[in-house]
């Protein structure tokens, strides 16, 4: 464990005006404390976690304070990914993929390069006009086998996902997501990650649905569609997530237009976009307004 570590859970503890001698109490000796908190002895696991306890604080709360109020590095390379992609900057995307290309040829660590193939994806949509065209079949094994091989799904395996899952074949993704669902079973408690199965799911059923010019032909994947809706009401959105509410009713009336039934779907996309006005969310309200005329053209 980084022995960095030891002079935040200083800090910490003399913010909470808990001494040494109290925090060491039961767990070990005020010496070994005392020698960890100044960076010159390691600590275990099962030692921190006890410490943190004591101190009322999650292992997530005692990183966010460690990386000076910051998300983790993790967290921040998909944050800073996605922001440059939405803002279209080509120069940040190309400069972050060379640093993941250079990591992985530099530590052999394969991970690195399914963070370049990720910017790359990003790259390839902003820099050339992306017009439709999937990954090149080598891409895909990388990320497939990958994805695949992974025993249990945690936030790293659903946010590599989440950024391709639009540029993948069909059956790839509906294999991969019905993968994604199953395999993050046991982080289902743990926000962070239930938020990026969720979000993977919404973006499941978008693909599923398909681009607003082809609302028009047969549409091929109810039972899909069904499938993965009931995944989401499986996770059971919290009443408190309003917008995830919000959307999910404007997929379903999509669905319904996209499956015939226009009437009841124009009504219930109508009632997304009125609680948004109602909540003040116009900006949201208007892309809903937006999208419901283009599919019902």
């Amino acid at each position: 464990m980084s022995l960095e570590y030891g002079k935040t859970l200083r800090m910490i503890r003399q913010q909470k005006g808990i001494t040494l001698k109290k925090l060491a109490d039961d767990i070990c000796s005020v010496s070994f404390l005392s020698k960890f908190e100044r960076g010159d002895s390691d600590i275990t696991l099962g030692l921190m976690t006890r410490l943190l306890e004591k101190l009322m604080m999650s292992f997530d709360e005692f990183l966010y304070i460690h990386h000076d109020f910051q998300p983790d590095k993790l967290e921040q390379f998909f944050q800073t990914a996605r922001a440059a992609y939405f803002n279209r900057d080509v120069i940040q995307l190309k400069q972050l993929k060379d640093k993941a290309f250079n990591k992985w040829k530099r530590y052999g660590v394969d991970t690195y390069l399914y963070n370049a193939l990720l910017i790359e994806v990003y790259e390839s949509i902003v820099d050339k006009q992306y017009t439709g065209e999937r990954l090149e079949d080598y891409d895909i094994h990388l990320l497939s086998d990958y994805l695949f091989g992974v025993e249990v799904w945690g936030y790293y395996e659903l946010s590599l996902y989440n950024g391709t899952l639009l540029l993948l074949d069909p059956d790839l993704v509906i294999m991969l997501s019905r993968t994604a669902y199953e395999k993050s079973a046991r982080f289902r408690n743990y926000k962070k990650v239930n938020d990026a199965i969720t979000a993977v799911l919404f973006n499941t059923i978008i693909f599923l649905l398909g681009p607003v010019n082809r609302f028009h032909e047969e549409f091929t994947f109810q039972k899909e569609f069904s499938e993965f809706i009931s995944y989401l009401e499986t996770i059971a959105i919290p009443e408190s997530n309003l917008i995830e509410r919000v959307h999910l009713l404007e997929l379903k009336g999509a669905y319904d237009i996209r499956t015939g039934n226009k009437k009841e779907g124009i009504s219930k996309i109508r009632q997304a976009i009125q609680l948004l006005n109602n909540l003040n969310s116009t900006k949201m309200a208007n892309n809903i307004e937006q999208y419901l005329l283009q599919i019902i053209e």
